[in-house]
């Protein structure tokens, strides 16, 4: 009687799932285990040790592409597969998640066969089936279980758990409409900044941590279904007294994240609240306080909470991507993003010393070593710093996130602009771009830094859709609506340009950037008497006392040419331009080829700002030199190009 041996099923440790019946069983105890769990641990037994990217998975669950929200639905399907094995993703057992790439079985898997009489039908030899081992060989890592440092600075604890409560609250709004409606409109929500209610102005840092950490961790839900706003949008309403009628009409979102962070002698409470703006009603709140050392179990409480709330059955949210090992690091972190927002060169150079700490104590940090390359970047890019020295320290700190985390958006972003800003290599700086968009489609940094590039390219209508998608995110944001009237300027747009950036002043008289460019602004339509005083207005606030003095002297004796020329011979210092900055003074003030003097030197110095010369309406006139011609030449070479002597 021929007989052949058939595959049945597998065994995993306590485990035996058998393909005839799709049953999976514990010690022989029935383990319940839906359809797309069951066809996810089958992907994984049929290849143990081996990398499955999220793409595989995908065309495995849901073949002849089939409709379905697939990060929500992969995110579901594994956390009830984890479930069921027991398995818990800090420290795999079973499923282990490879960071950027997919996940990888890390357990032994047995194949169970049976054998088969070919003419009778399935019978073994004693009715049972036979075990085979599968002896192939694969490589299976061993997961180091990762011991927590359990900290006892209460602030952090709280901080941790109230971004996960505040998660769980945004997704079961997202999801839960997203189940209702599959086609409906983007979810929007803005997290506005927690409240300071201690007394001890020390916090504040902590407070608007909490709000940074939770838009971050928010935008870890992929996908064009939900729109968060950005931080530097959500705190210019601290301390507000407008309505959240009114906010949400400002923002353009339908819901508002609201909390305060209390102290009662040593008792530290989180309250957070959700507003839905159209008609201010109160949807859910709750307070925190107690023993939070285990957030797991406060996660899990807090996603019952919420989903009960809002009747909601509300999946797993994406696994956190790092964890520092000690709350100070994730304390000096939260500093360095307050005073990163401050955008300063006093606020940098206090972010710069606290991502430095950060990373100094927990050298594994990814996201701390990505802002600091962020926060150099800009230095260099101010003049605030030496660029050649911010250079180096934000290509350094970029490639170590980047080590640590190839999937580190920040890192790619901070990337891409040292590339394009200091080495003049637009080629591999949009490509560094593009993955940090594809990487998350929120990052505004990343958007605003690629329409930057675009702008200087003369590729207007792709650096428009850039900008229209960071001030989806960041609406509120002085810095991008400034330069949006920026690239109305490069566009020729003069009158556009002009009223979108009094619309910045407006709301903030102080802005400086906004003032420089209408100075720019109003120069290139020939418009005199308003540049000057823009251009007097930079100067009140951007000299020194004996620069002031000097320019105004030049302005009262020779008019506002005069004023520009002497704003030039000033133009090679780190204190308040560049040469770029005093060779388009110079062609303001009609005087050609000082501009190109100038611009040769800036050329020489390598100074960032070249990259902008070749569409900037200022330089007109000289494009018919042969002069400038070569030096717009020599810049678009990049980092290959001969000197332009």
């Amino acid at each position: 009687m021929a007989t052949t041996p058939i595959h049945i099923g597998y065994r995993i440790g306590p485990f035996v799932l058998d393909l005839r019946s799709g049953e999976l069983t514990k010690n022989g105890r029935r383990i319940r285990l839906q359809e797309k769990p069951r066809s996810l641990l089958v992907a994984f037994a049929e290849r143990p040790g081996e990398v499955i990217n999220r793409t595989e998975l995908h065309e495995r669950l849901w073949p002849d592409d089939t409709f379905v929200d697939f990060e929500d639905g992969l995110n579901t399907a594994m956390r009830k597969l984890r479930e069921a094995l027991d398995d818990d993703p800090q420290v795999p057992q079973y499923i282990e998640t490879v960071r950027g790439r997919g996940y990888r079985f890390v357990a032994t898997v047995e194949t169970v066969s049976g054998m088969e009489d070919n003419r009778q039908g399935p019978q073994g030899v004693s009715g049972e089936p036979t075990i085979l081992i599968d002896t192939s060989e694969h490589f299976h890592p061993v997961s180091s279980a990762a011991v927590a440092t359990r900290s006892r600075n209460f602030d952090w604890k709280v901080i941790s758990a109230t971004v996960l409560a505040c998660a769980v609250l945004a997704t079961a709004i997202v999801l839960g409409t997203r189940w209702r409606k599959a086609h409906g409109p983007v979810i929007s929500v803005a997290v506005l900044p927690f409240s300071n209610m201690t007394g001890d102005p020390s916090r504040d840092y902590i407070v608007n941590g909490i709000t940074e950490e939770l838009i971050a961790r928010l935008g870890q839900l992929r996908g064009n279904r939900l729109r968060v706003i950005a931080p530097t949008s959500a705190l210019t309403y601290v301390n507000t007294t407008k309505s959240a009628k009114q906010i949400g009409q400002e923002l353009r979102v339908q819901y508002l994240i609201e909390g305060s962070l209390q102290q009662q002698g040593a008792d530290v409470r989180v309250a957070v609240n959700l507003v839905r703006v159209n008609d201010q009603s109160r949807l859910w709140a709750n307070t925190y306080d107690g023993d939070l050392s285990d957030l797991f179990e406060f996660e899990t409480t807090v996603a019952d909470s919420v989903g009960h709330a809002l009747s909601l059955s509300v999946p797993s949210m994406p696994p956190i991507e790092y964890r520092p090992g000690k709350f100070e690091a994730h304390d000096a972190y939260l500093k360095g993003l307050y005073f990163a927002s401050q955008r300063s060169k006093s606020g940098f150079e206090q972010a710069i010393e606290n991502f430095s700490d950060a990373v100094a104590i927990d050298p594994k940090y990814a996201a701390a070593y990505a802002q600091l390359a962020s926060a150099y970047g800009l230095m260099g890019q101010y003049t605030w710093m030496n660029p050649k020295t911010a250079s180096s320290q934000s290509w350094a700190a970029a490639e170590q996130a980047l080590s640590l985390d190839p999937a580190q958006a920040q890192a790619h972003a901070a990337l891409g602009f040292s590339m394009w800003y200091y080495d003049w290599d637009a080629r591999d700086a949009e490509a560094e771009f593009r993955k940090a968009i594809v990487l998350d489609p929120s990052n505004v940094d990343a958007h605003h830094h690629y329409e930057q590039l675009l702008m200087t390219a003369g590729r207007f209508q792709e650096a428009e859709a850039q900008m229209h998608d960071a001030l989806e995110v960041d609406p509120r944001s002085p810095i991008l609506r400034t330069n949006l009237g920026w690239l109305y300027y490069y566009e020729n747009r003069f009158p556009e340009a002009i009223q979108q950036l009094q619309s910045v002043i407006a709301e903030d008289p102080a802005f400086l950037s906004a003032h420089y460019k209408m100075w720019w602004a109003y120069s290139a339509t020939g418009d005199d008497k308003d540049a000057s005083q823009e251009f007097l207005w930079v100067i009140r606030h951007l000299t020194d006392p004996a620069d002031e003095n000097r320019i105004m002297r030049a302005y009262q004796q020779g008019g506002y040419r005069a004023a520009l020329g002497e704003f030039a011979t000033g133009s090679d210092t780190n204190y308040y331009g560049t040469n770029v900055d005093g060779a388009r003074s110079l062609a303001f003030a009609g005087d050609q080829q000082g501009a190109l003097r100038l611009l040769q030197a800036a050329y020489s110095a390598h100074e960032g700002w070249m990259l902008y010369v070749a569409r900037d309406p200022a330089f007109s006139p000289l494009r018919k030199e042969s002069k400038f011609q070569e030096l717009v030449a020599a810049v678009k070479k990049g980092p290959d190009a001969e000197p332009a002597n």
